[in-house]
């Protein structure tokens, strides 16, 4: 699997039960995409901000890199798969 770099802002809906935070569904380029699964999730500290990783795969097509950052509230998809 080959990943290309997007880094670029998106609208998201998540989840959060007060300890675990899930994407559920976001919006890229006009298009909306429902999370189908969780492949993985990670987290790292920049400067002062934690950033949540979450691989995931949708319904509609592709694996994508999500990341929330905690102190910004901001969610950015990272990255995306192509084939090839």
């Amino acid at each position: 699997m080959h990943f290309i770099n997007v880094n670029e802002s998106i609208q998201v809906i998540s989840y959060f039960d007060g300890q675990s935070l899930r994407p559920l569904r976001f919006r890229w380029r006009g298009c909306v995409y429902r999370v189908a699964r969780i492949n993985g999730i990670w987290n790292d500290i920049k400067g002062q901000t934690r950033n949540y990783h979450f691989h995931v795969s949708t319904r509609e097509s592709g694996s994508f890199e999500l990341i929330y950052q905690a102190g910004g509230l901001v969610w950015k998809i990272a990255r995306v798969s192509v084939d090839g």
